[in-house]
């Protein structure tokens, strides 16, 4: 049930984003502010729900986080979270969908890195071999690219190699119980704040959009205010409804088999660009994304064959006993 919110929610979010930011598109070109008013919009949500949800988002344990828990495992975790999505959305004003879709899909190789480094996984042959042939399936993804633009693709290899510290760094967070963040709302609720922060510094350094706002067409009239305000909110929700199905993913799984798993939701993205926005996909790109989905497959059948191998494992066991 969570997958498909996810998948509908996801790919929502991204064809909104491109048409909201494109060049050639409404060309709202202040990525890092919209971002963070998706997260100001979560921290009120959240927060309106932790304070009327009585005990239902509330760690059973009655447990007061420490200001050292949230410096040092909170914050981070929302600095990630921030810097990841602000890549993503300003990536989009410079590269089409279907390209920063493919090279977003190098999520698993960094998702897997990191989980090493966590310990989540443990570093094996076959892990690593997939590793490599999703590298090399991306690598080719971006030689094939027509419409190449360097900025874009570095903010969107930033935004996929940030997004694999993020989750594990999530994942941590969700499984620690005496934090109180055992639950996606409680998790949402702490990073939000940090998120917003984080993003607008980012927007008021970066994009300066209180000066920006004085020659801006979308900000010229109170209609356009309104406007433009109004359109931020709408991706806010498709946002938050979006990371709620992913944490309650993270939740219940783990981040590996979240990425994994989005490899049919890129799919059904790359083709709508191609259908909607009219993108050129190469010879070499299309062979580049076919390396991509076989390492992800092959991913895919090794964690199935490990699952199995161990589901028999305890049932042999549980037989013997008997």
């Amino acid at each position: 049930m969570y997958i498909l919110l996810w998948y509908m929610f996801s790919t929502s979010l991204s064809l909104y984003n491109k048409n909201l930011m494109g060049r050639d598109r409404f060309n709202f070109n202040f990525p890092l502010l919209v971002s963070a008013m998706h997260a100001l919009l979560h921290a009120i949500i959240t927060g309106l729900m932790m304070t009327f949800g009585g005990d239902r988002w509330r760690s059973p344990s009655k447990v007061s986080m420490t200001m050292s828990d949230y410096f040092l495992k909170v914050v981070p975790c929302g600095v990630a979270a921030a810097i990841e999505i602000c890549c993503s959305n300003a990536s989009l004003v410079f590269i089409t969908l279907s390209f920063y879709t493919m090279v977003k899909s190098s999520t698993p190789v960094w998702v897997l890195l990191f989980s090493f480094i966590f310990g989540f996984e443990k570093p094996r042959l076959v892990l690593i071999t997939i590793i490599v042939v999703m590298v090399v399936g991306v690598s080719l993804t971006v030689e094939g690219e027509t419409k190449f633009d360097r900025l874009g693709f570095g903010l969107v290899l930033v935004a996929a190699i940030v997004s694999g510290l993020r989750w594990n760094l999530t994942q941590l967070l969700l499984q620690q119980d005496r934090l109180g963040m055992n639950n996606p709302i409680a998790t949402l609720y702490y990073l939000s704040p940090v998120m917003f922060i984080t993003m607008l510094s980012l927007s008021l350094l970066v994009e300066n959009p209180i000066d920006q706002f004085k020659h801006s067409k979308h900000f010229d009239s109170l209609s356009h205010v309104i406007e433009s305000f109004g359109l931020m909110s709408i991706g806010g929700v498709l946002a938050f409804c979006m990371t709620l199905a992913e944490l309650y993913l993270i939740k219940s799984t783990n981040t590996v088999t979240l990425s994994v798993a989005g490899i049919s939701k890129e799919i059904v993205i790359i083709t709508l660009s191609v259908l909607i926005y009219g993108d050129v996909l190469s010879q070499k790109t299309l062979i580049g994304l076919f390396i991509s989905i076989v390492g992800i497959i092959a991913y895919n059948y090794n964690i199935h064959s490990r699952k199995k191998a161990a589901m028999n494992s305890k049932s042999i066991a549980n037989f013997d006993k008997n």
